[in-house]
């Protein structure tokens, strides 16, 4: 099967979780003998204005780059629709359709994606599949999470009305789409000292009800792109419950189906067995929308609780000033299976609703018991005991004597499912 994967890009330049498993995906069905392009909105040229194609061959995967492509609200929010609005030929798309002849498209993101390459895959009758990553596209922000707030279950603040205040000039958008960003970013990183202060787990409350017509303008239009969609691929019951929440009209084909990762130790069932609780770490960003704050708090009562108590946290270059609290900072695959090696037990409190959250599947893998709230996706392959809606509502002890099996999907089985899915949509087509 020859398929199109429109995703983000390659790392150094692009990173993430949705970077990583697209990837993971496209080599997966490259070892299987799928015949891959992987489109992705790339560099800005100045000297041409229009969008045009740049084909290529990186790390073993056939590419198309998308050069001039619509902006990446990667470093920051929109601020300016109507940049994220503008036209281009059609059959440019068409012609760069005809040439690749895909028998399925698989987007990842509509970040960067002109309206018209929806337009040309249906004009020409080609299958799309759209996986579920985040809210970009029904939302302004990839989260729907601002400020402290969250927006999916508020019915009555809508944040396309409300997002104007939190945006970038496009202008600083597309520094992310310079050939120099990798070497900016790492260089701001080494700069940056950042200090997290507990100060920033207010909630902001005074949202407005005016409506802002050209966000309003956006949302239309990104709603009508999702309309060329054939097969929505939820990741998580939380993120069809949110897209049929905000687009309960939509006449799709929807699979739901769990991600996976080639970080994911070993797969298949994993028994998790009952064992004293006496250390417990947090992973991810140091940030409010991730429960961060609410772990700080958590960790300070369970380090008094016991004198062999620990609490770590780990995933953020920023400087924690806690008392007893130690801080093992950004890793890798090798030094998260060495950091578990000190973790009784995970505990990831996001606040948003988290499509999936791969890191609790990868934790999982390594024999280590996790908590997360329901609002999180990766909750479907937990039992019940194991989420919870409040980081209040953890019982250390009854955790410790819990014995429990979950089963991981490997990456492998995964792309058969994602398979599966693919020709499901062409078996219809051709009925």
């Amino acid at each position: 099967m020859k398929i199109l994967h429109y995703t983000l890009g390659f790392p150094p330049e692009r990173t993430g979780g949705l970077v990583k498993y697209s990837l993971d995906l496209i080599n997966n069905q490259i070892e299987q003998g799928h015949e891959i392009v992987m489109l992705y909105p790339g560099r800005i040229n100045l000297l041409r204005k229009n969008p045009y194609f740049k084909f290529g061959k990186r790390q073993n995967i056939n590419y198309a780059e998308l050069i001039n492509s619509l902006p990446l609200p990667l470093i920051g929010n929109v601020k300016k629709p109507q940049d994220f609005m503008k036209h281009a030929k059609i059959d440019m798309f068409i012609d760069f359709l005809e040439t690749v002849k895909p028998d399925v498209i698989h987007i990842h993101t509509l970040m960067g994606i002109y309206s018209e390459f929806m337009e040309a895959a249906k004009s020409l009758n080609i299958k799309i599949v759209f996986t579920t990553h985040d809210y970009f596209g029904i939302s302004p922000h990839p989260k729907m999470y601002l400020d402290g707030h969250d927006f999916v279950d508020d019915k009555e603040y809508d944040l396309w009305n409300n997002i104007r205040p939190y945006g970038s000039n496009t202008i600083k958008l597309r520094i992310s789409q310079l050939s120099m960003y990798p070497k900016l970013r790492k260089l701001a990183k080494n700069i940056k000292n950042s200090s997290v202060s507990s100060d920033d787990t207010s909630e902001r409350k005074n949202w407005s009800e005016k409506r802002d017509d050209d966000f309003q303008e956006l949302k239309n239009y990104y709603f009508n792109m999702l309309k060329y969609i054939d097969v929505i691929h939820f990741n998580s019951s939380v993120s069809k419950s949110v897209y049929e929440k905000l687009l309960p009209n939509m006449d799709w084909k929807t699979a739901t189906l769990p991600v996976s990762s080639q970080n994911v130790e070993v797969t298949g069932e994993i028994n998790l067995n009952s064992h004293p609780v006496e250390s417990i770490a947090y992973i991810g960003p140091y940030t409010k929308e991730k429960g961060f704050f609410e772990f700080l708090k958590f960790a300070n009562d369970f380090i008094v609780k016991g004198s062999n108590n620990k609490a770590f946290i780990m995933g953020d270059s920023g400087s924690v000033n806690v008392s007893g609290i130690n801080n093992l900072g950004p890793y890798d695959k090798k030094s998260l299976i060495k950091n578990l090696e000190l973790v009784d037990l995970v505990i990831l409190p996001s606040r948003w609703h988290e499509t999936f959250g791969l890191i609790a599947l990868e934790v999982l893998s390594t024999g280590t018991k996790v908590v997360v709230t329901t609002n999180m996706g990766v909750s479907d392959v937990l039992p019940e005991y194991m989420k919870i809606n409040n980081i209040k509502e953890i019982n250390i002890e009854r955790i410790s004597e819990y014995n429990f099996n979950v089963d991981i999907l490997s990456m492998e089985k995964h792309e058969e499912k994602i398979i599966e899915i693919y020709n499901d949509i062409r078996i219809i087509e051709n009925m």
